[in-house]
């Protein structure tokens, strides 16, 4: 039965309780599925007319969410997920053993609902309880124009101790690199790992945020302290949020008795989020990110044996996540068509963009192979 979704804030306010309910029933507790994040979400990104948020109910129950905005743009209106530069989150609120059902339901209310040209959901993730969020055997079925984006995401399995880790799925020369930085930081004077929660990590909060601006992040204006209002207020906002949950971690490395890194996760079920690093890069010498982060492995296999991954997110500009990687995990990009004139004029125009791209790589093969 179409017209569930939600329109505003004020219809947002109404379904607290029924959010509360299939959140507490769902496979991973992820405080970035929470009512209290969409709705931080929303307040700082999007206009109140902007929100639609498709409930999809089995009989009188609530069995999901998924949370999207739309966006006019030249006329194109694009439902879109709650991402942004700063947010690679794109998992819709499933209660557990209704996954299924959620999927078909879901699409059908999409499909019902008449304001978009173009759907464009992304960041699901495939060690996800819901993954891909709209499968391809229900995306073919019908007359409908889809495609979808697979591209890596970049998690370390704890499956092994830190020794065996170090010794078997770090490369030779990353071991090498890692044993070198470690005798630095030791000659380098008495240094400690520090590690807050909850409350605690709340008041270390804006030492990280000096940490992230000291360095090229500052300087390319990247940094959170160098954000847009609306992104500060964000952050503060998770950073509340996180720790009301009790899933915020903060971390520290300190050389005479001065932050040198910092790093900033939370916990989601069974994933570590690694959110944030930042480094004084005075110190580079030292790869104080790369210590802090063997460190953080070690506290967590210790202390939160529930955690079963770390998960770095995708784009990985340096290498430096690859190289940690030790599994293969993906998120999906799903775009579909809606059967309006704008839809279907964006599916011809993005066809004939493939189209170009694959011609220009077979000129560019032909070229190498002639002077071969």
């Amino acid at each position: 039965m179409p017209g569930r979704h939600i329109r505003s804030m004020d219809e947002l306010e109404r379904t607290r309780e029924q959010w509360h309910d299939v959140y507490e029933a769902s496979a991973m507790k992820s405080p970035v599925l929470t009512y209290e994040y969409v709705k931080l979400w929303y307040e700082c990104f999007s206009s109140s007319e902007d929100i639609r948020v498709f409930k999809v109910m089995e009989g009188d129950k609530a069995i999901g969410f998924l949370p999207l905005v739309v966006r006019t743009r030249g006329g194109l209106r694009a439902l879109t997920n709650q991402t942004n530069d700063h947010c690679f989150y794109g998992e819709a609120l499933v209660r557990r053993g209704y996954e299924e059902a959620f999927r078909k339901k879901l699409l059908d209310e999409i499909l019902d609902e008449s304001g978009w040209d173009v759907l464009h959901h992304i960041f699901g993730y495939s060690f996800s309880a819901v993954y891909p969020l709209l499968p391809e055997s229900l995306l073919d079925h019908g007359k409908r124009r889809w495609k979808m984006n697979v591209q890596p995401t970049y998690t370390v399995l704890l499956d092994k101790t830190c020794d065996e880790y170090f010794q078997r799925d770090l490369s030779s020369s990353m071991r090498k690199s890692l044993k070198l930085s470690k005798n630095r930081l030791k000659k380098a004077g008495p240094h400690r790992f520090l590690h807050f929660e909850r409350d605690e990590a709340v008041e270390k909060w804006q030492d990280f945020l000096r940490i992230e601006d000291s360095g090229w992040k500052g300087r390319n204006g990247t940094s959170i302290l160098k954000t847009t209002p609306e992104y500060r207020r964000y952050y503060d906002g998770l950073i509340r949020i996180l720790s009301m949950s009790r899933d915020l971690h903060l971390y520290f490395l300190e050389l005479d008795q001065k932050y040198i890194a910092a790093a900033v996760g939370y916990t989601a079920g069974d994933v570590f989020q690694y959110l944030k690093i930042g480094y004084d890069e005075a110190y580079h010498a030292l790869s104080p990110s790369n210590m802090l982060f063997m460190h953080l492995m070690e506290d967590i296999q210790e202390h939160h044996v529930e955690i079963r991954r770390i998960h770095f997110f995708p784009y990985d500009d340096t290498g430096y996540k690859k190289r940690f990687s030790n599994e293969e995990h993906q998120f999906a990009e799903i775009i579909i068509y809606n059967n309006t004139l704008r839809g279907q004029a964006l599916w011809m125009a993005d066809k004939l963009k493939e189209r170009i791209k694959r011609h220009s790589r077979l000129a560019v093969s032909l070229k190498k192979a002639i002077h071969v």
